[in-house]
């Protein structure tokens, strides 16, 4: 048994490699993904907060610029 759960794993682990060398000759970058997936879900919170507040202020500093929000009036429902 052991040594299926090892040769799972090591599967497991060729086939990430894989999908890894594949996004990278894609052109993605994965050192942004291997560094968020390292953060706690508590910090990943944070950051989209971060995020969040400086879109917010964006859009505020815009309005304040140009005297109108350039969003739509109506707003397209979301299925």
């Amino acid at each position: 048994m052991e040594g299926m759960e090892a040769r799972d794993d090591s599967l497991s682990r060729i086939t990430l490699g894989k999908a890894c060398r594949a996004a990278v000759d894609y052109g993605i970058d994965l050192r942004e993904l291997d560094y968020l997936m390292g953060l706690t879900p508590l910090e990943r919170l944070v950051r989209h907060d971060q995020a969040l507040q400086l879109i917010l202020a964006a859009r505020k500093a815009g309005i304040q610029r140009y005297g109108f929000d350039p969003r739509p009036a109506e707003e397209p429902e979301r299925a």
